[in-house]
């Protein structure tokens, strides 16, 4: 028993390292001695815990795997969860059990770690679901990991609930273990307005995840494809999938031909599916699909066309596309055409306030550049440039469905007319295409060619590579490869340098060489002064075969002897031709050796040749030891720990870590481990890292990566040599901090509270809370928060903690750090919005106050993301900000100030109204009351006339004073103040709830107000935009009497409510206007109606609202009005009509048509 422990491994490598342990355990394991004996053995090195574990997995120990789990080192926590036997034991893997009494003893990355673990190994049904259903409200990311493993039944019941939840991964894994799924989905869509939004922002991924379904239940994804998924948004189907649809699914094909050839289907496997007289068929179908005719061209249906045989080809394009003798054409689509649904309308409704208009008049000024440069833009932005057909082009047009032998004959003739050589080269490119690649086309092409052998030499390059591309040129029989030599002499196809470039003929000369068994030397020189690997050309299985030997053997031969600069490029271009011609590298390939002598000869030249075999997994324990001197990272260092740690250049080790910045963690660990702390091999490389921390401290490098290597390699020595590096002074003060910040991988684990924060160091106290049990974080945070320096740090880690535990650090944060509280509780509120505790602003408002926040101007701008605050607090928070930042910010105060404006039904009166006076004070500003519109809603929301009255002596009072002043100096922005002042008259939040009384009131105020220095017959319309705010009012609370139910819910009552509003609105404006008529003069109508166009076109926003309200307004314009008032609205109509859908505009001109009045038909010309 005691031979077992302490274990010493034996082996030259990881790998026999690892198979002595096992070996270990089934030895023990198979010799029968009792497991606690074993455990009852002190451990004097990590192997020997791995050993107790393996044992224990092997024995089936629960109750030591179990204290395993609870271990704060997660190498022994990851060990212990090798035990797949341990899911069947239901006592203790429940979530119930393991929430209330395993976790709350695990570190949090075990807990973590054992979750991850339980969701990919737990497959019990029963279990799975009892998982999901305790998870579901509380970590639903967990929970979905083990829907997919519940029985069917289960599944179909709960998918419809968390369908919103759902990524597209999460549908992806469900459609797969149950297809129904899909449907449901989709299904969902037409009545779950939550799920809407989802599909339509993420519909690629959707696709992406349902395609699974066409296997296992092909109807129902096909009745998504056919309803939901825009054909021209989304690929293809793949040939497998166009294959399995055509064998299995054929009717589907057949209901809907042209949407599933147009859209859905790979025409090049669906050509090879159908027969002759189905291709023909297809192909007539969709030339008379007239809704296709963008899409429908000969290339997009060649595959077909070119099923039918060479004498009947020409005969049916003709028919076709020339003739179109195809039948009678159909208009539209004769079925319902994908599309997906209808986004969720997110119109506001008619009594959302404009934000716009609580703009400061500063920032309303227009910037005259800026509008130059956008009218400027206007000026070119429909200009489109279309493409310009070549002679080229139309000769090709000419010919497109003619036969090779008739466009001989024809073009024959027209070649002795051509009056230039690029005619006769259009001429042949026309002849080269039409041939097909056919032998006898190509050679009676290449015998006319002859005659024109004199053309010039880029003429005939021209003419040549277009005809090696679509003809395999080098199977020609001798006479006619005799003519293509001939024709492209002095184009290099001997090797000689050639009057002009012509590459594929040349490729096209090398290619027949290497069929034939060698390349001349000339070929062969010239050909690899500008190489290609002859993979872009139609080579036959054997043809390939010879070829890649061929091409193999050349570079090999060029690479012998050559510099090494051209000898990588040849080795270079010798991978590419294995690459792409797949061909196997095996032990003692001849590449290998090439680029190990490289190697040898000039390091630099060949590391990326090394690091390309590398990646491509070929020749690595050929290449083993001369990869090491190139790849000095993690992966390389594990390799030969691996195969041979004898090959690690122990010096070169050392250097790296000293001076690396990546991480190499995973190479120490297993070194630290598997490798006994006194082999020569282990004992050397610390000795040499020691030595290196001088370096770091000389050098002045912030080199973590040395620090955590050294931790890993100490093991029990830590605390030592830390003592030693503090005993040492401050030279090495740095390099201990370092030390001290990875005290959490240190190895046996050190309890870091006992040490304290001041010896431990605050980033080793912050890992080491992070990382905390569950049943010590209270204690845990409690201490943090008692000093300055971990004060944040607490704060930070109880966030998502009980309210009261947030609570009370964040009181301790306030007194010791207040910046940070201030800005933790920014983050508070940024996770939790509309969940966050109300207390938490009572404790940062003070700080509001007593922070500098004049130096810090990332603070202030996070203080201002309003949206970030809870609807409750908002009002105070908007308002105690403005008055602290209004002194250091005015962008950021303009910002809070419009907020306000927004939020004033909510806010504390007396707040707002030292707000309001603070304003009216201000002096030293640009632009004085630059917000008039937040005085006119504060008036408007007065309750009452006496409440109305004391507003107005204590606010409105000196505002229209100092208006008035402002306005007799000549201030410039008097006119904008205005205009804001009359917009805001139209204020919803005043209008709709009717425990505001005092609007009218307020209106006559600002009338009175306007009289005395604006004339009404000069500003008339002025006063009608004011007149039509009341009347607007009016309209809003006597529809409110009338039909209260529409203002239960106005985001769903939107559209009757705009109706219902601007029928009655329309009203007063015919009996208003009537009044005026009869005080002033007929056609007062025109210069009322003028006022009442502007005012619909600024007071509300563009949309399906806005239209129906117009519409409705204009109903009830002509319902009341009589006559030639009428009049009105036919104006507002002729003025508007691109606010109203047609629908409505058609109902509403045929009520006027019916009116034979002559005064309204002359005045209206729709």
């Amino acid at each position: 028993m005691t031979s077992f422990i302490p274990i010493t491994l034996s082996g030259d490598n990881l790998g026999q390292r690892h198979r002595y342990l096992n070996s270990l355990v089934n030895k023990a394991a198979d010799s029968g001695v009792s497991f606690q004996e074993i455990e009852d053995l002190p451990e004097q090195a990590p192997v020997d815990r791995l050993f107790k574990i393996d044992l224990a997995v092997k024995l089936k120990n629960v109750d030591y795997i179990i204290r395993n789990l609870k271990d704060d080192d997660m190498l022994f926590v990851t060990r212990a969860l090798k035990s797949p036997w341990l899911l069947s034991i239901r006592e203790i893997i429940n979530p119930k059990h393991l929430e209330d009494f395993l976790f709350p003893e695990m570190v949090s990355p075990a807990v973590t770690k054992i979750k991850h673990w339980i969701s990919l190994n737990l497959r019990d049904q029963a279990m799975c679901q009892e998982f999901y259903q305790h998870y579901q409200e509380t970590e639903f990311k967990f929970a979905i990991k083990f829907l997919s493993h519940c029985n069917t039944g289960f599944i179909l019941e709960e998918v419809p609930k968390v369908l919103t939840k759902l990524t597209s991964h999460d549908l992806k894994v469900l459609c797969e273990k149950c297809p129904q799924v899909a449907k449901i989905y989709f299904d969902s869509l037409t009545t779950n307005e939550e799920l809407r939004p989802c599909f339509l922002g993420q519909q690629q991924a959707i696709y992406n995840s349902v395609k699974c379904v066409l296997k296992s239940d092909a109807d129902t994804f096909l009745d998504i494809m056919e309803k939901y998924f825009t054909y021209n948004r989304f690929p293809r189907f793949s040939s497998l999938a166009t294959d399995y649809i055509l064998r299995y699914h054929k009717n589907r094909f057949t209901r809907k031909l042209e949407l599933y050839v147009a859209y859905f289907l790979h025409i090049p496997t669906l050509a090879a599916r159908l027969s002759v007289e189905e291709c023909q068929e297809v192909v007539i179908k969709l030339a008379r699909a007239k809704y296709l005719q963008n899409w429908f061209e000969y290339r997009v249906v060649e595959p077909l066309i070119k099923r039918l045989s060479p004498d009947k080809r020409a005969a049916f394009k003709k028919r076709v596309f020339v003739e179109k003798d195809i039948g009678e054409c159909v208009e539209e689509w004769p079925y319902a055409t994908p599309a997906p649904p209808p986004p969720i309308d997110s119109e506001l409704h008619l009594f959302d306030d404009d934000y716009e208009k609580c703009e400061p008049i500063s920032e309303m000024i227009c910037n005259f550049r800026s509008m130059l440069r956008h009218r400027k833009y206007c000026r070119y932005e429909g200009e489109k440039f279309g493409p310009i057909k070549t002679d080229l082009d139309g000769l090709f047009d000419e010919f497109r469905f003619i036969g090779f032998e008739r466009a001989l004959h024809d073009l024959r003739e027209r070649l002795v007319g051509a009056g230039s050589s690029e005619r006769r080269r259009d001429i042949f490119l026309v002849l080269v295409s039409k041939s097909g690649g056919r032998n006898d086309a190509v050679a009676a092409l290449l015998k006319l060619a002859m005659r024109h052998r004199n053309e010039p030499p880029h003429i005939r390059a021209s003419i040549l590579r277009s005809l090696v591309k679509r003809a395999n040129v080098w199977r020609l029989s001798g006479d006619i490869w005799q003519n293509f030599l001939d024709f492209g002499h002095d184009l290099g196809f001997d090797g000689a340098p050639p009057e002009a470039e012509c590459n594929e003929g040349l490729h096209a000369v090398v290619i027949r060489q290497l069929l034939s068994g060698e390349c001349e030397k000339t070929v062969c020189a010239a050909f690899l002064k500008n190489f290609s690997s002859l993979s872009e050309y139609s080579l036959k299985p054997d043809e390939r075969a010879c070829i890649s030997s061929g091409l193999q053997n050349m570079l090999t031969a060029a690479a012998i002897n050559a510099v090494p600069a051209l000898a990588a490029e040849r080795i270079g271009q010798l991978l590419d031709i294995i690459n792409i011609y797949h061909v196997p590298v095996k032990a003692g390939s001849p590449v290998l050796e090439a680029v190990k002598n490289l190697a040898l000869q000039d390091a630099d030249v060949a590391r990326p040749l090394l690091e390309r075999l590398y990646n491509a997994r070929m020749g690595r324990r050929e290449l083993f030891r001369v990869n090491l001197k190139f790849r000095c990272d993690q992966k390389a260092f594990l390799n030969a720990l691996r195969h041979d740690p004898s090959a690690l250049d122990l010096d070169m080790v050392a250097d790296i870590i000293a001076k690396s910045e990546k991480r190499f963690d995973s190479f120490f660990f297993r070194l630290g481990v598997y490798f006994n702390h006194n082999e020569d091999f282990t004992v050397h490389l610390k000795s040499l890292l020691n030595e290196k921390i001088v370096f770091t401290q000389k050098s002045n490098c912030n080199n973590i990566t040395l620090a955590r290597s050294l931790v890993r390699l100490w093991y029990n020595q830590f605390e030592t040599e830390l003592c030693k590096l503090d005993a040492s002074g401050e030279d090495q003060s740095k390099f201990a901090a370092r030390l001290r910040a990875c005290a959490h991988i240190a190895r046996p684990h050190i309890s870091l509270l006992q040490w304290g924060w001041r010896k431990a160091g605050v980033k080793a106290i912050a890992t080491q809370a992070t990382r905390s049990r569950r049943v010590d974080r209270a204690g845990l945070i409690r201490y943090l928060a008692s000093e300055k320096r971990t004060v944040r740090i607490a704060v930070a880690l109880c966030i998502h903690s009980e309210s009261e535990l947030f609570l009370e650090t964040l009181a301790s944060a306030v007194k010791l750090r207040p910046v940070a509280a201030l800005r933790i509780a920014l983050s508070y509120f940024r996770h939790l919005g509309a969940n966050a505790n109300p207390k938490v602003w009572d404790f940062i408002k003070p700080l509001l106050s007593s922070v500098d926040l004049l130096s810090r101007e990332r603070l202030r701008k996070l203080l201002a993301k309003t949206g970030w605050i809870p609807v409750t607090i908002k009002p105070d928070y908007c308002a105690t900000l403005f008055l602290v930042l209004d002194k250091i910010s005015n962008s950021i105060s303009e910002q809070l100030l419009r907020d306000l404006c927004m939020l004033l039904p909510e806010m504390n009166e007396d707040i707002l109204e030292n707000i309001l006076l603070y304003l009216l004070n201000k002096t030293e500003v640009d632009v004085p009351l630059s917000l008039p519109a937040i005085y006119i809603r504060y008036l408007m929301l007065s309750k009452n006339h006496e409440d109305l009255e004391r507003r107005f002596a204590k606010i409105g009072k000196p505002f229209f004073e100092r208006l008035d002043g402002l306005r007799i100096a000549g201030d410039e922005h008097t006119q904008q103040r205005l205009d804001q002042i009359v917009d805001n008259l139209n204020y919803s939040a005043a209008f709709i709830d009717t425990k505001y009384e005092s609007c009218p009131l307020v209106f006559e105020r600002i009338l009175g107000w306007i009289q005395t220095f604006m004339p009404k017959q000069e500003y008339f319309k002025n006063y009608a935009q004011i007149h039509l705010t009341m009347l607007y009012f009016k309209a809003v609370r006597q529809t409110k009497k009338q039909v209260p139910e529409v203002f239960l819910d106005l985001q769903k009552q939107k559209m009757r409510c705009a109706e219902a509003v601007g029928f009655v609105f329309g009203r007063y404006i015919v009996n208003e206007v009537a009044k005026l008529v009869s005080t002033f003069f007929d056609s007062i109508i025109e210069l009322y109606a003028e006022a009442l166009v502007e005012y619909l076109r600024d007071n509300w926003k563009t949309g399906s609202v806005k239209t129906k309200f117009i519409g409705s307004v204009i109903k009830g314009l002509w319902e009341e009005a009589v006559g030639a008032q009428r009049r009105l609205a036919v104006y507002v109509l002729k003025e508007r009509r691109n606010d109203i859908n047609g629908d409505m505009k058609q109902e509403i001109q045929s009520l006027m048509e019916q009116d034979k009045d002559v005064q309204l038909i002359a005045f209206a010309v729709l």
